[in-house]
């Protein structure tokens, strides 16, 4: 009860004339926020997930190179051959062949 006189105490006409009309209001005006800020919510996710994939899609490409090569390394160190003096072995067309698998594997994406 106590806090219901805290309440009353505080409370200036002004204060609860902005209450009465922020209750009477709310249901005109979420709609109305909601059309607003939906569209200009969905664009900022928008805009996010393509800078996520501009960035993502080269640090991948990096990164599975690194480890085609690691990969390449650890089977050359396993045979106990001397690895190339390019550093991978050359596949059908003259291309690395970690880079030959990853054209290939790009290749299976986009079909």
């Amino acid at each position: 009860m106590s806090l219901l006189d805290d309440l009353a105490k505080g409370a200036s006409p002004a204060g609860l004339a902005t209450g009465i009309g922020v209750v009477l209001l709310t249901p005109v005006l979420v709609p109305a926020v909601t059309r607003i800020l939906r569209p200009v919510a969905k664009e900022v996710m928008r805009t996010g997930i393509t800078v996520y994939r501009g960035v993502m899609e080269p640090v991948s490409g990096a990164v599975s190179d690194l480890v085609a090569e690691a990969q390449l390394e650890l089977a050359t160190a396993s045979t106990g051959a001397a690895p190339r003096v390019g550093g991978a072995e050359e596949g059908e067309a003259g291309e690395p062949e970690h880079q030959e698998h990853h054209r290939r594997r790009g290749r299976a994406k986009r079909s």
